[in-house]
C-alpha cells in the first residue's frame, strides 16, 4: 500500500519563460535556471536522506529531464505513464498567454468544466487521476515520488484528498515545488504543499 505519496513540478521550461501555454500536446525544454532549479531540489532530497520505492514521471519531456536530475542520487527505475500529462490545452497549445482571449483564460482558471478549444478541462483531467491512483493501490512498497504538470498534480491531489476540483484550482504550485500527501486510513492528506525553500537563492517570478 502506498501511503507516502510525494509531487515535484518540472522545472522552469523555454515556454514558462515566454509566457506560452504548455500542455500535453506541446513539449519545451528546460531553461538553465529550470535545470538549476531541479539540481538543488535534487541535493535537498539527498541531505535529507530521502528515499522512495517507485519514481513516476510523465512521459513529456521536461518532467523526464525533471525526473532523471532527482534520480541522480535515487537510482531507481523511472516508469513514464500517459496518465500523468498535462492538461490538453488543444488549439491553445504554444500560444502567448498575452494573446489568449482573456474571458476565457479567466473561465479556464476558476471553472474545472471550462474546456481548453479542442482540449481538455481539469475536470477530466482528475479523472485521469483517479485512474492513477487505481494504479497506486497496486503498488508495492509504501512511497512513491510522481514528477508531473502544475495542473495535473493539482488535480492528483483533489482526487487523492477528496477536495472539490475547484478548491484544487486555486492553489498555487511553483515549478520543483515539492509536495507531500500521507496516507489516513481512507483518503490521503496534505502534509506537505509547495515546499520552494531550495529555490532560495534562485531569479524567481510568479505568475499573476
Amino acid at each position: 500500500m502506498i501511503k507516502h505519496v510525494y509531487l515535484v513540478r518540472h522545472g522552469e521550461t523555454i515556454y514558462n519563460q515566454e509566457g506560452r501555454i504548455q500542455g500535453g500536446g506541446l513539449d519545451s525544454a528546460l531553461t538553465k535556471n529550470g535545470e538549476e532549479q531541479t539540481y538543488k531540489l535534487a541535493e535537498a532530497l539527498k541531505s535529507s536522506n530521502f528515499q522512495v520505492n517507485h519514481i513516476f514521471s510523465s512521459p513529456l519531456g521536461r518532467a523526464v529531464q525533471t525526473a532523471k536530475i532527482l534520480n541522480k542520487f535515487l537510482n531507481l527505475e523511472i516508469y513514464q505513464d500517459p496518465i500523468l500529462k498535462e492538461i490538453d490545452c488543444g488549439e491553445y497549445e504554444g500560444k502567448l498567454i498575452s494573446t489568449v482571449d482573456t474571458e476565457k483564460l479567466r473561465r479556464l482558471r476558476i471553472d474545472p468544466l471550462e474546456k481548453y478549444p479542442g482540449g481538455e478541462c481539469v475536470e477530466e483531467v482528475r479523472k485521469r487521476a483517479e485512474q492513477f491512483l487505481k494504479k497506486l493501490k497496486e503498488l508495492e512498497g509504501e512511497s512513491v515520488l510522481i514528477v508531473s504538470h502544475g495542473n495535473f498534480i493539482r488535480a492528483f491531489t483533489a482526487a487523492a484528498t477528496g477536495l472539490h476540483t475547484t478548491v484544487a484550482m486555486r492553489i498555487y504550485l511553483e515549478n520543483t515545488g515539492f509536495s507531500y500527501l500521507f496516507w489516513s486510513g481512507e483518503y490521503y492528506r496534505i502534509a506537505q504543499w509547495n515546499n520552494t525553500t531550495h529555490l532560495q537563492f534562485l531569479p524567481r517570478r510568479l505568475n499573476v
